[in-house]
Formats: structure tokens, sequence, C-alpha cells
């Protein structure tokens, strides 16, 4: 293991209750060993599957993506590449490792893309990207880096590309990509493999319009490159590619939409609407409508006109039986994967239960076909799926079923009840748990991890290991806070929650009694947040709480009571950004609304919207990264000081007071450490993060164990309890090392003294500077505050360092 880097081992208990998972998007390896699952909640779900049963079982969980997830492509050309690409609502894209789930890049574009088509283009030895989308260009991008290579732009009545294609065409060695327009005009472009950013705008060879509006996918026939099927809402049809003249056309059965179709051969197609059922067509010979022509491009009589008259034949239904209505649409598609030299033919479908269906086409024959179609049934016959299952059948199949974190408080058969919030304390080793009657539960986490995953005389007791309740919310909890994890500022005892009953509690964590229920919101508390330490020190001793009736509170733990209500907003409340030194709190809205309200007064400052309202944000994030480097990109003190000398506002004099000595409190700091080693801190042996992949389902939890933290620790505990001799006996270390170690940890040498009495002289530099900038416009008497501050700082590092033993004597200090 190299310096710098931990190894985190995680372990999930997920509980008896399967996760959510609304599939929004399918994928199915090429070697069939991995099938890919995407949800509108933004998780990536690696199915393990036999290719020969085509049995399926969950193997892991992605979680990544921070919007639903709308399509997923394959990345290389070699089939058993273990990697694949997502997109997001939200323009995010990851490549992922299909191996061990982990995400190998990651990249958040201005573009939302319905559709990638993977595809392998003359002159490159890798796969490309074609996507396209809610955008006007075709962007052409790499998988593995995520970056853009080029982009195909329209130049006759550009507008989005809602379906895509990219073809060889026979006997010649660029590439065709085939794009429809969402006003139905038909572009053509071609690549002969050179094309980079660097090279003029790649504008269409050939635009046509047709009569197809808002299509939702366009797939050309691989055997025979002249048929092309496009597919509407409430019809598909057959084109011919080289005019783009229309062949024939289906109606979308009675009560159902249609969502994609493609090509099972020259003259079938297959086609699957909303409600998870899949159609399997024969093309017709001849037409008769006018002109007739022949839908199959290889028959004599291709464009021809035809005796009689002949419409695509339904032949087969793939459906579920006894099917019950799904609360959105499914995802589906069509795969064709080669396997010991024949190629298998399967329809996927995952829905909104999380349940994936596979259907094994089989092939038939023209002479059952003919047959069939003699037999002239009232309904084409069905064929059941060749697979099902879903994430609730494998959990019901699991022995021993999965664990849950609190499942020791449901035995002797007690009710389940869910668990909604979470936190873990590292320092006091405590986990706290909310659930949904309103109870929160404190239980010791590492004896909590020992009864789940290890086997002992410990899991036979009952009483073991003990927890706290706590009781004073009526209803589901939603939100736990414990600040002085945030900042040592807050009391180490006080814990916050939030609850459905539109209060905030604040109790002592040790006692378990309620201290104060602050009743304020007109809704559910949804977020609980702890302000900037650089705030005024009013604020720095309160929280601040969110709630769905679009109001914020900053709520004080020390007067109990509430010290500001921002309650104005009329949309729901999505960010809160802070402006601490212009005693501003930054609220932004759904709506994409800005409120500035004064923390120290609680007035509505100003609403801004549009580019304003941006700016304002992103000003505020700016700001934050600049005071995480460092104070010396901040303005002066003194210009904020006369700023509120100008406008007369009590508070920014306030401010930019505090600011200055903070500034000089740092600069001590920084004095302080001049010369010294800086310890690294020690991270922790285990971190407890809450999960949930759904709003509405039960908490699960992820167990982190920091492999060299819970080395070093058991290293400690072991050397700790050794004195030096037994330590020097077993060649860990000799007294004269043990001495000069110890030497290190004492401060009483000169050149210690010389360097506090350099950092006391340049604290005193900085306070004088400051009184002389400030000496003008001295008018309430803040100057001799800020002196007075000085000074007491000055006095406590001053006690500090001689408490540890560095006193600045009168010889070093000359």
């Amino acid at each position: 293991m190299s310096a710098g880097t931990n190894l985190v081992v995680p372990v999930v208990l997920w509980g008896k209750s399967a996760p959510t998972h609304c599939i929004s998007c399918i994928f199915l390896s090429r070697d069939q060993r991995t099938l890919v699952t995407g949800c509108h909640d933004g998780q990536i779900c690696l199915w393990q599957v036999d290719p020969d049963t085509l049995q399926m079982i969950p193997r892991c969980l992605l979680v990544g993506h921070t919007a639903p997830i709308l399509c997923l492509a394959r990345v290389s050309v070699v089939s058993d590449n273990n990697y694949i690409v997502s997109s997001s609502e939200s323009g995010e894209m990851c490549t992922w490792d299909l191996v061990d789930g982990k995400c190998r890049e990651v990249v958040k574009l201005p573009y939302v893309h319905t559709n990638m088509q993977a595809y392998h283009m003359c002159g490159s030895d890798d796969i490309r990207l074609f996507c396209n989308g809610y955008y006007a260009e075709v962007l052409i991008m790499d998988p593995f880096s995520l970056e853009v290579l080029f982009t195909l732009s329209s130049r006759m009545s550009p507008d989005w590309i809602c379906a895509l294609h990219v073809l060889r065409p026979a006997k010649r060695k660029d590439d065709v990509i085939l794009g429809l327009t969402t006003t139905g005009m038909v572009k053509v472009w071609t690549l002969q493999g050179n094309e980079s950013k660097a090279t003029e705008p790649h504008y269409e060879h050939e635009s046509k319009q047709i009569r197809c509006l808002n299509a939702l996918s366009m797939s050309c026939c691989g055997g025979n490159q002249r048929t092309v099927v496009i597919v509407c809402a409430k019809y598909w049809q057959i084109y011919d590619a080289g005019d783009f003249s229309i062949l024939c056309s289906v109606q979308a059965p009675r009560s159902e939409r249609w969502i994609s179709a493609d090509f099972l051969s020259t003259d079938r197609v297959i086609a699957w609407s909303d409600e998870g059922k899949g159609y399997m067509y024969k093309l017709p010979a001849k037409k008769l409508k006018g002109l007739v022509f022949s839908s199959v491009a290889d028959n004599k009589e291709f464009h021809s006109a035809a005796t009689e008259s002949d419409t695509p034949f339904l032949y087969c239904v793939l459906a579920v039986p006894n099917d019950r209505p799904m609360s959105c649409p499914p995802a589906m598609r069509y795969h064709e994967v080669s396997r010991s030299g024949k190629v298998q033919k399967y329809l996927l479908r995952g829905d909104s239960d999380g349940a994936v269906v596979v259907w094994n086409i089989p092939e038939v024959t023209n002479s059952q076909l003919a047959q069939i179609k003699q037999e002239e049934f009232d309904k084409p016959p069905g064929m059941p799926p060749t697979m099902s299952t879903s994430l609730t059948k494998a959990w019901a199949a699991m022995q021993p079923s999965p664990v849950g974190i609190l499942d020791q408080l449901e035995r002797g058969g007690t009710p389940r009840v869910p668990l909604t919030a979470s936190m873990y304390l590292p320092q006091q080793s405590r986990l706290v748990v909310g659930r949904e009657d309103g109870s929160i539960i404190i239980v010791p986490a590492t004896q909590t991890v020992m009864l789940h995953l290890l086997h002992g005389n410990h899991q036979q007791y009952d009483d073991w290991p003990p927890h706290q309740r706590l009781i004073g919310h009526v209803g589901r909890v939603n939100c736990l806070l414990y600040p002085h994890l945030v900042h040592p500022r807050y009391e180490r005892a006080h814990l916050v929650s939030g609850g459905v009953d539109f209060a905030v509690c604040l109790w002592d964590l040790y006692s378990g009694t309620l201290l104060h229920r602050f009743c304020v919101h007109a809704g559910e508390i949804t977020q609980l947040l702890v302000p900037p330490n650089n705030c005024s020190t009013r604020v720095q001793k309160c929280i601040c709480s969110v709630a769905s009736d679009h109001s914020v509170t900053l709520l004080g733990l020390t007067e109990r009571k509430c010290v500001v209500l921002a309650s104005r907003h009329l949309f729901p409340v999505v960010t809160i950004k802070w402006r601490p030194l212009d005693d501003f709190m930054i609220v932004g809205c759904s709506d994409g609304s800005v409120y500035v309200w004064q923390m120290e007064t609680g007035h509505l400052d100003r609403v801004l919207h549009g580019i304003s309202a941006e700016e304002v944000l992103y000003a505020c994030d700016e700001n934050t990264s600049t005071a995480t480097a460092g104070d010396s990109g901040l303005a002066n003190p003194a210009v904020h000081f006369f700023r509120g000398l100008r406008h007369r506002n009590l508070s920014a004099i306030r401010h930019a007071t505090q600011r200055g000595i903070h500034q000089l409190q740092q600069l001590s700091h920084h004095n302080q450490q001049d010369g010294s080693l800086q310890q690294k801190g020690r991270a922790m042996p285990l971190m407890i993060q809450g999960l949930r992949t759904n709003p509405k389902d039960p908490e699960s939890h992820i167990l982190c164990f920091d492999i060299e933290a819970l080395i070093v620790e058991l290293l400690t505990e072991e050397y700790g309890a050794m004195s030096p001799g037994s330590l020097e006996a077993q060649g860990l270390i000799n007294q004269s090392e043990y001495e000069k170690v110890f030497a290190l940890t004492q401060s009483a040498s000169p050149d210690a003294g010389k360097k506090i009495a350099d950092f006391f002289g340049r604290v005193k530099d900085k306070a004088g500077d400051l009184e002389r900038s400030l000496k003008e416009k001295d008018r309430h008497g803040i100057l001799a505050k800020m002196k007075e501050g000085a000074e007491t700082m000055q006095t406590k590092i001053q006690a500090k360092a001689e408490s540890v033993g560095l006193r600045a004597s009168d010889k070093s200090s000359e």
C-alpha cells in the first residue's frame, strides 16, 4: 500500500426489504454474463447472468448519478471488455468497470443524451459513442476519456436530433450517419475517419423532409441496408433508405404506444409498446395503395406496382401472463449476440417493480408462418418469457436473509419499524437512528457491528448491545444533526432532530432527555444545517432548518428560541449558501430564484432571478473555495469596514471588526506552526453511512472499514501498554532513540522561545497597522474594542504557550 492511500473495505447491511429499482434503461453485455439496469433514482444494478439458463442474481449496486439514467452503451470492440458508459438526465456521464464496480471516469456536460450508439468507426482502434438528445448536434465521444472528439452540425433547419443510426454501406470505407429531427427532417452525414475538432464544422451532405414528427427511434436492417424502420408513438413505418419513400406502416394497438422497433431479419420486424409487450411482424411482399411497393428490398418487385393488397402480418406476441399494470413505461431493448457460432436474439424488459424479463426469440420458418396465417386466429399466438426475476425475488431467496443495522430490536415477533434517518458519531462510537414511528435509537456502533458480522456467544444475548430510546416526535424522523461533529463550538451533548410533525427537537445525547421542542415551521422538516464558523457570535450558536412549507429558520440552541424565520419563499428550497462576512444567508429555490436574507436582523435584503441569481450562487461557491484555500484571497477587512460606515450598516462594521481579529488569530496559528512538523490527522477505523436509493425506502447502511487506520489503532493500543524497557527488549526501539523522541515533545529549547517572541512581535505590528488604518473612521468606539480583543487574544495565546512549556525569556527576545 503506497503512502497517502487507504484501503477501505465497504460492507452493506441492506435490511429485510429490497431497495426500490424502477428501471429506466437496460443493457446486456456481449458475452451474456452481465446484465446492467439503470433506474430513475440514479443507481445502476449489475446482474450476474448464466449464459446457458439466463438465470440472474443481483451482484452490485453502483451509486454515482444524481438523476434518472437515460441510456447505457458498451465501450470496447472486444466482447469481454468489462466497461460500460452511462448517461443521466442531468448531463452526467460515467465509465464503469463491471468487474469491481468502480467509476473510472466521470464528466458533466451541458448536453442531455437520450440515445448513445456505440460504433467502431473506420480508421479508429476503438469504439466511438454517437450521442443525440436535447440539442441540435450529434456528439462523437471517446468512451474512456468521455471527451467530445467532434460534432456533426446542421446547415438546413437545425433542430433537436430525436433519432440516430450509424452504418457502414457495403463495399465502402466511409461511415454514414442517419439523423432525424423532431420536425421530421432526415439528415445524412458521411465521415471519412479523419475528422477532429480542429477541422471545419461537419455539416450534413443531404437532407429531406418526411411526414414523421417526434420520432422515438430509427434503425436500418443489418441484412439489407436499404430498408429503415422509424418508430413514432402511434405508428411505425418502413422507409426506403434511397429516397426515403414510405413502404408500409403499422398503427399501435388500442390504448398502447410504440416505444421502439428493430429488424429480426430482412423481412421481419419486432416492435414493443409501453405496455411491456413485444409484437413480431412478417413484412408484406406487396402493398396496394395507388403505387404499391414491396417492403423487402431484395424482392424482384421492389418499387414496382403490385396486383394484390397486403399488410404486415402479426404472427406472435411476447407478453407476460397475468401481467399487472405498471406505474411507468418499462425499459425494453432488443439484443443480438453470437454464441457458439449461432446468433441468439433476446428481447429484454425492465419494469417499475425492479423486475427483469427476458424472451429468447426462436427462429420461425416460412412454412410455420403460412400455417399460422391459415389458422386465422382471433388473437395472434403469445409466447411467455423465458426468464423472469426481480430484486424482491432475489431478496426472498437469500439464505440467510440480508440483515439490518437494528434487527436485534425486532426479535420476539415485534413489528418491523422502517429506519428513516441515521448518523454516526465516531468520537463516541455511537450510531443514532431515526425511525418511522418517531423514535430515535442510540446504539454502540462497534457492538452492533459485532452482533451482525461476527459469530460468538454475544449473539445469544437478548439485551446486547444496550440501546437508548428517545421519544419526542409524532411520526417519521426525517433528519438528524450532531452540531459538535461539524464544529467544536457547539455543546458536546446536543443532538438535533427534525420530523414530519413540523418540529425540531433538541436532545441531551447522554441523558436522553428532551431539552427543547422548536415549533416554528408549518411543514415537515427536510434538512438540518450548521452555519459557517465565521458568522456573528449570535448565529454561531444556531442551527439552520429547512421545511417543506418553503421556510428556513435559524434556531438558537443556547437561547432556545428562533433567531431568524425566512418564510417568504414561493417555491421549495433546494439550496442554502452563506456569505458570513456580509451577514447574508442565500436561499435558492426550485424555480431558480434566490432570496438574500440578513442573518443578524432577519430582514429580506433582495430577491434575484435569472442570471443575477446564478451569479450570486456562483459567487458564494467561489468565496467558499477561496476561504478554504486561505485568507490571502479575501478583501482587506478595512475595506468592508469603510463600506459599513458609508452605508451605516452596523452589522457590516461588526463583521469587519471580527474579521480583522480573525486574521490576527490565523496569523498566530500559522506562526505557531512555522518550522514544526505537521501531524497527519488520524482516520477513523470505522465509518457508517446511511444509504437510501428511494425516499420511500427504509434506510440501509454502509460500513466502511479503513484497514490502515484499523492497523494503526491496534498497534497504538498495543504499544501504549508497553514501557520503554519492553519496547527495547522486543527490538522495537532503543533507549537513546526513545529519549530523542521524548525530547522532541518538550519545548524548552532557546529556538522555540525565540520563535514565540518573534510571533508576539508580528502580532503587535499587525495590530498597530490595523489601528492606524481605522483611526480616522472610528466613530462608535469600535477601535477600542478591536484593540482590546487583540490584546485579549495575545494574552490567551501567551498563556497557552506557557502552559505547554514555551516561555519567551528576556534573553531570547533580545
